[in-house]
């Protein structure tokens, strides 16, 4: 009787292991970053875990400039994170702070200082760039 009850526990748990990887295995999703600034480009993508602020930033994500209008894809596991976008043109330097982004789905973050400046979760920096005049 015992060897009849091990049995049906190891085979029903193995029911519910092999119909359950939604719950074992996370999801991954893209995360398209698009430029839509017509002047900028992007140099730099970072992300960190948007659960824990301690976290250091990423390596940066991108192999090559994303010029204007062009979509550059990520591959994400389901969950919550900041990004941290820098752009430039010919006079300034710009870091766009994105910060609680759910990754549930496919997620586009479109890029535009215009669109961020007034968002409560994304801070602008714009910094000159130094030029030396010979």
């Amino acid at each position: 009787m015992k060897k009849l009850i091990y049995i049906f526990v190891v085979l029903n748990l193995a029911v519910i292991f092999s119909g359950c990887d939604v719950i074992i295995v996370p999801q991954n999703h893209y995360v398209s970053v698009y430029n839509e600034e017509n002047d900028k480009y992007i140099t730099s993508v970072f992300f960190r875990s948007g659960e824990y602020y301690d976290e250091y930033w990423s390596n940066n994500m991108v192999s090559s400039y994303i010029y204007p209008y062009e979509t550059y894809d990520l591959l994400f596991e389901e969950g919550s994170y900041d990004f941290k976008v820098l752009l430039e043109d010919d006079c300034y330097y710009y870091e766009i702070d994105i910060l609680s982004v759910y990754v549930y789905s496919n997620v586009s973050l479109d890029v535009c200082l215009d669109c961020y400046d007034k968002k409560d979760n994304a801070k602008i920096i714009k910094t000159p760039k130094n030029k030396t005049e010979k």
